[in-house]
């Protein structure tokens, strides 16, 4: 009879055991694949991360926050800073307080730029900014115009690289806005924002942003349902800067100390960012490991109950004809036939389970796409099952070749 036949009749004559060792390789090979999916998303999540300027100004709530918001467009509708404090810095006046003390700069600022998130549309983020977009340093990813203009008048908007493929517009086109404000989930009305300009491809976060001019984008939060602020409509959420090194301290002492404000300095943030991620990849590689292991042991000891249990059974098949090469083939195939039910129930359940688990992280991570996870990942993860599958068969066919077959006949 045929190997393949003969494999899958015994698998079925023991469906109870067959069906369990099934299940729980399959639990496990998707467990795998969505852990692997997670580490995956976790690092393409920051591979969007702006690398423009050295420093980032903000309300207090966290570097890291304030880098993911202003540099990757994360989180919800930041806090507000008043636009006075950017001003006074961006002129280069000399700082004064209402206690009288004033503050002679030990640093200098080379380059500024204000942003103020104002809300979302269709996952992309209305940014009130003004003209030192296009000339962040360094130039490599930084935004720069492709087509049109930057906005100079109420109601226009430019437009990230990846707007217009996504929501087929072009220059002159018209879009419809809410804005938000933080702390509130009340939107504003509708207002439309005429398309002006388009920029470049960058590869990272400026992709995905729609800027507007700050007289918009303050106008649209100052009449939105429940704004209120001692500044008035004139704040910002962010300012991203260049300092000539050397004055951090200086200006960190004054940001954080003296004002409303926090300041994150980009690499120490990202140093921090990459040490929080490192903790996290080596855990759910243990994870994975644990989990294949486990895998791997499951396998392992149903093949070693079946040969115990199948003893005479291959004892027979010897007398019949067949060698140890066949009957090892035949331990194989019953490994390759679970594997794949198994991969293919994998596929199913991590397909079923997966945007839940990936909703529950939230809205931390990117979209899954064809780039970032392929759906070919699940056959690597399934391959690495089947090698383990094959290697739990290896004990039993060890056991196999010591088999004095005229000894266990004897016994029937």
């Amino acid at each position: 009879m045929n190997l393949f036949r003969l494999s899958f009749l015994y698998l079925k004559r023991h469906l109870f055991t067959t069906v369990v060792t099934i299940l729980s390789l399959g639990i496990a090979i998707a467990a795998v694949t969505v852990l692997m999916k997670l580490e995956v998303l976790s690092h393409s999540r920051f591979d969007t991360l702006a690398n423009q300027g050295n420093a980032i100004v903000g309300a207090k709530s966290g570097g890291i926050d304030i880098l993911l918001g202003a540099l990757n467009f994360e989180g919800d509708i930041p806090n507000y800073v008043p636009q006075n404090l950017y001003e006074t810095l961006k002129a280069k006046k000399e700082i004064s307080f209402e206690d009288q003390t004033k503050f002679k700069d030990g640093f200098s600022i080379t380059h500024i730029t204000p942003i103020l998130v104002f809300g979302k549309y269709k996952g992309f983020t209305l940014v009130g900014t003004d003209e030192s977009l296009l000339n962040l340093t360094p130039s490599e990813n930084a935004p720069q115009l492709d087509k049109g203009s930057f906005p100079q008048n109420p109601g226009e908007v430019l437009v990230g690289a990846s707007f217009p493929s996504a929501e087929a517009v072009e220059v002159g086109s018209n879009i419809y806005v809410h804005a938000n404000i933080h702390g509130s989930t009340v939107s504003s009305s509708a207002f439309p924002l005429k398309v002006v300009g388009i920029l470049k491809p960058t590869g990272k976060a400026w992709d995905q942003g729609l800027y507007t001019n700050l007289a918009t984008a303050q106008t649209a939060i100052a009449v939105t349902p429940g704004y209120s602020s001692i500044w008035g409509p004139k704040v910002l959420s962010y300012f991203l800067l260049n300092i000539e090194i050397g004055g951090e301290d200086s200006f960190a002492s004054l940001i954080n100390q003296r004002t409303v404000a926090q300041i994150a300095f980009i690499e120490k943030e990202k140093s921090r960012l990459q040490d929080l991620t490192g903790s996290n990849q080596s855990l759910q590689l243990l994870i994975v490991g644990i989990l294949l292991a486990l895998s791997t042991l499951t396998v392992l000891a149903v093949f070693f109950t079946r040969i115990e249990a199948r003893t005479m059974e291959l004892a027979v098949l010897r007398a019949l004809g067949y060698s140890r090469r066949d009957l090892t083939r035949l331990l194989f195939i019953e490994g390759i036939w679970i594997g794949a039910i198994s991969i293919a129930l994998a596929a199913i359940v991590e397909l079923i389970l997966s945007p839940f688990i990936l909703k529950t992280v939230g809205s931390t991570l990117p979209l899954v796409t064809s780039t970032n996870f392929p759906p070919w990942m699940i056959a690597v993860t399934g391959a690495c099952a089947l090698v383990a599958i094959i290697l739990a068969s290896l004990p039993p066919v060890w056991k196999l070749y010591r088999q004095d077959i005229h000894t266990t006949l004897r016994n029937i």
